[in-house]
């Protein structure tokens, strides 16, 4: 047992790496599986399912925000790693204070802004529900935005942790995050009735809190040569940071589109009821994807620090095994979802029901997102994304109107048919790019 340990950790420095992310996630994971799992059928238990509906389209609807970023994490992600392979520590710092700065700049003044028009919306129409729930809706925006705003600021450690190179460590601080909500949410079924406002805190706060005190401690010591100060902020580096991030940024309007509209996009063609049918399937499937996800996160900056150093046969090693694996989360998913009615009674009971129609369609969905993310994970560490703008854009046209046309006479499946398709246009051209690429082929927009 020993020597096998030995083995599967030999290796270069960077499969090493690799391959310690990879197992601590996986443990990290495996708690938050179970908390994740704990969180659904307790926050039933405090508000109805109609209430859960419309929380999960709001926690959709704060994403948005994240258009506000323009990319600057992601952009930070792969400059600080290609600093951190070239050892310029003082780039490194400047990069993470001037990101900080930026960060600032962008959702301090977005913060007071959105707080102000909040109150001015009429959302029970906007979300398709009950208009006895306006206030209520109104109330949780406040708590939603004031959270969201500072988590996109203290976010960005965990860019920081992953130029690194330790996606293990920044894995764990959702999970802490997710463990104190779980303790605050059965403190308010003690302690409280049911409120959207409360529910929002408890869960929306807690992950705030960890990244604070873990961005004091991390900067102090572990991540101290780049830690960030206001005499670090260097403003030559937001054109460095903005170029890539820019890029990143297209990417990501995409990415709201296409996921994170889906649950307001289900609310108006079907109701919230139907959100949390969708929400409920979509965190059972996932957990046979959860392990091929795990491994593919510490890949972008390793991928990075590859490509910088021009290591092809690494690369095209790894890619070669990622493909096996997810051809075995595969057959596991497909093994869930023949048994998911028994796993639904045993988890949820009557609290919530889900057609297994909704079931089959969100597995094939997850195929082919699955395939399309090992792709774009990989493309991203490399960082030759502009054909990924182009083609995206695909998906930030089409998916609204595709949806609601297809929606109006199937309803939530057709929202959920529409993502299927265009994941499947994203696939086809970003399959045939990171062959180029690692075959070192690409050319023109290929290789830009």
């Amino acid at each position: 047992m020993y020597s096998y340990i030995n083995r599967f950790f030999s290796g270069n420095q960077r499969s090493v790496t690799v391959k310690k992310n990879i197992v601590g996630s996986l443990c990290i994971k495996g708690f938050s599986i179970i908390i994740s799992l704990m969180l659904v059928p307790m926050t039933l238990g405090y508000v109805s399912s109609e209430l859960y509906g419309i929380w999960l389209t709001l926690s959709s609807i704060m994403m948005w925000l994240n258009f506000f970023d323009i990319g600057f994490t992601l952009g930070l992600k792969n400059k600080l790693a290609e600093a951190i392979a070239l050892g310029a520590w003082n780039r490194g710092k400047a990069l993470v204070s001037t990101t900080y700065f930026i960060m600032i700049l962008i959702f301090i003044p977005l913060c007071i802004l959105l707080e102000f028009i909040i109150p001015y919306v009429n959302w029970s129409s906007f979300l398709n529900v009950n208009a006895i729930y306006n206030d209520e809706i109104i109330k949780t925006l406040y708590v939603l935005v004031a959270c969201f705003c500072l988590q996109m600021i203290v976010n960005v450690l965990t860019a920081v942790i992953a130029a690194y190179q330790k996606v293990a460590l920044s894995s764990a601080f959702p999970v802490m995050g997710n463990f104190m909500s779980l303790i605050a949410i059965w403190m308010l079924t003690k302690l409280c009735p049911s409120s959207l406002m409360a529910l929002a805190f408890a869960i929306s706060a807690m992950p705030i809190l960890v990244l604070l005190l873990a961005s004091a401690i991390l900067f102090h010591k572990r991540f101290k040569a780049v830690s960030p100060n206001i005499k670090s902020i260097d403003k030559t580096y937001i054109k460095d940071l903005f170029n890539l991030g820019a890029k990143f940024f297209l990417i990501q309007i995409q990415v709201v589109i296409l996921y994170q509209c889906t649950n307001i996009l289900i609310s108006n063609v079907s109701g919230p009821n139907e959100v949390t049918a969708y929400n409920i399937a979509d965190k059972y499937l996932g957990i046979a994807m959860m392990i091929y996800t795990i491994i593919l996160s510490p890949l972008w900056p390793a991928f990075t620090d590859a490509y910088t150093k021009k290591d092809f046969i690494w690369m095209k090693n790894i890619y070669r095994k990622m493909v096996k694996l997810y051809f075995a989360s595969a057959v596991a998913l497909i093994l869930m979802v023949v048994i998911s009615p028994i796993i639904y009674h045993l988890w949820i009971g009557e609290k919530a029901n889900i057609p297994l129609l909704m079931t089959c369609s969100v597995a094939i969905y997850m195929l082919i997102h699955s395939w399309d993310t090992l792709q774009v994970q990989l493309i991203n560490g490399i960082g030759t994304i502009k054909l990924q703008t182009y083609v995206t854009t695909i998906g930030l046209i089409l998916h609204i109107p595709l949806s609601l046309c297809i929606g109006q006479y199937i309803g939530a499946i057709g929202v959920v048919i529409s993502m299927i398709i265009i994941n499947i246009i994203y696939s086809s051209f970003f399959t045939i790019q990171i062959s180029k690429l690692l075959n070192q082929k690409a050319k023109g927009i290929w290789a830009k």
